[in-house]
């Protein structure tokens, strides 16, 4: 037993003895915190207090401990992996869901610091979402989150988000004129009569700019009526080779993905497949909408750059060759309402391509018009149709109304070739022209072929005019017929094919696949 005994002990302090120089050495890693070696994470104290009790255990009961150990690290770190899976798919649902219901407000609102807020119809709370999300978990067979939890993230992924109440006005002035109205109770009479007075000019002013486009457009149907035996739609018609008037308006609709299913399986609800951009010119008289399918491939932003090559195709090849224009376009000062939109339509008058140009806006939250209707024609007929590439896209845009008015125009195909190019206006453009101070608070512009460089600005249509020389020097005017170098677009990245490859590819259409999410 004696020999026994002192084995036994001179093991002991054999083992602490490793232990003691272990920790002093360190492990050599550099996992720790600050980059150093995690063996300095643990006490010596700690550490020896454990190695004791280890020391006292049977081989069997050591077996046990480390089993123990590894199986609670497993499940730890199993644990983690399903959180994050969880959280990841919520993230998706959301945005998804968000890309594809919900419309960005023109103005900052009541109770939010941002102006970047987006709204979803009043009709969609936070448990409907819910329920779809858990609807499409139990379809994917993935967990769902609770509803509270689906909150929470909510609000983390998506602050910006919010439910319209019924009585939202998405007009930012109409919503600060009813906010001073409903708290005027106690002010003094003459302060109650200027906040009433005060939004009655905005909603007179806003309805005096909606009736001037409704005539607008009426006028332009009159005339292409008379001429309308004259007009082949179909056929490429050269500038200014119609005597006459037309009008046209513009503007971006939402993105749409695809491939889209209406009997959506679940799993796909937490993926991101390919996205399109849709641009739409619409020409009121005819009635027909152009609408420009935007690959993600063959995208190059929202910028002045794309939004006027886009009406610079339409002109060249959809358009009807009136030797006067007049322009309706959303009032968003990125896209539209810029100094490099009114050079563009100088260097037109400039190229004797129109005699004369009138270019309008509605007033701010007050923008519903003739492209809007036509989107929602599309949207309707996106939700209840298969769609597995652009080209399914296209048809589904040319079907989406049986009186003919949506017309599909692919920017790009599948394969890269671009069929619509974006040209770099506003450096070509640049060197000729200069920009004219306070733009954003002009709604209307008008340009005439007998003064060439000269704009014509209102602030509202009751308004006097303004005269600005826009041309640099009077007598250096762009040349004809040259245009700008184009812009190129990145295409899409090694990341995002891998991942429509890896993700996407299983939900296209059979003999779609190599179209959408082709291997790498």
């Amino acid at each position: 037993m004696a020999d026994v005994e002192f084995e036994r002990e001179e093991s002991e302090n054999q083992l602490i003895e490793k232990a003691l120089k272990f920790l002093h050495s360190g492990c050599g890693c550099s996992r720790g915190a600050k980059g150093g070696p995690c063996s300095k994470q643990f006490e010596e104290e700690t550490v020896l207090h454990n190695l004791h009790n280890s020391i006292e255990l049977t081989n069997a009961e050591l077996d046990l401990v480390v089993l123990t150990s590894i199986q609670a690290f497993t499940r730890k770190e199993d644990i983690g992996s399903r959180r994050s899976r969880i959280t990841q798919n919520v993230h998706s649902f959301l945005t998804n869901y968000v890309e594809e219901n919900a419309i960005v407000l023109p103005g900052r609102i009541p109770g939010f610091k941002r102006d970047d807020v987006k709204v979803l119809s009043s009709s969609d709370t936070r448990a409907s979402d819910w329920r779809a999300y858990s609807a499409a978990c139990e379809a994917s067979g993935e967990q769902a989150v609770c509803y509270s939890k689906f909150v929470d993230l909510w609000l983390q992924f998506h602050p910006d988000v919010v439910g319209a109440k019924p009585m939202t006005d998405l007009c930012l002035t109409c919503q600060q004129n009813t906010t001073k109205l409903l708290r005027a109770a106690n002010l003094p009479e003459t302060e109650k009569s200027d906040c009433i007075k005060a939004q009655q000019d905005h909603l007179n002013c806003a309805q005096a700019e909606r009736e001037f486009y409704r005539e607008t457009c009426s006028s332009s149907a009159t005339m292409f009526n008379r001429l309308e035996v004259e007009i082949n739609l179909n056929e490429v018609r050269e500038p200014c080779s119609l005597n006459g008037m037309m009008h046209y308006s513009f503007d971006y609709a939402q993105q749409v993905h695809f491939p889209s299913n209406p009997m959506q399986p679940g799993p796909i609800y937490f993926k991101t497949p390919r996205k399109c951009g849709i641009f739409g010119v619409m020409c009121e008289a005819v009635p027909r909408q152009v609408n420009y399918l935007i690959d993600k491939a063959a995208t190059v932003g929202k910028g002045a750059n794309a939004t006027i090559s886009y009406v610079h195709h339409f002109f060249a090849q959809h358009g009807l060759g009136e030797t006067e224009v007049h322009l309706h376009a959303d009032n968003c000062a990125g896209q539209n309402k810029n100094n490099f939109f009114l050079w563009y339509f100088a260097w037109r008058i400039a190229c004797k391509l129109h005699h004369s140009i009138k270019y309008s806006f509605l007033i701010a939250g007050h923008t519903k018009f003739g492209p809007d209707r036509r989107f929602g024609l599309l949207k309707k007929s996106y939700k209840v149709n298969f769609i597995s590439s652009i080209y399914e896209l296209a048809r589904m845009v040319d079907a989406s109304s049986n009186a003919g008015v949506n017309k599909a125009q692919l920017v790009a195909t599948h394969d890269d070739r671009i069929l619509v190019p974006v040209y770099d206006w506003s450096s070509f453009l640049g060197q000729y022209f200069k920009k004219i101070p306070h733009i954003k608070k002009f709604h209307h512009f008008r340009f005439s072929k007998n003064e060439p460089g000269i704009v014509y600005c209102k602030e509202l249509l009751s308004s006097p005019e303004q005269a600005f020389q826009l041309l640099k020097d009077d007598a250096v005017i762009p040349p004809n017929p040259v245009l700008p170098q184009t812009i190129n677009p990145e295409g899409l990245s090694e990341e995002c094919r891998n991942y429509l490859f890896r993700e996407i590819r299983q939900f296209c259409r059979s003999g779609t696949e190599d179209l959408v999410a082709p291997a790498p």
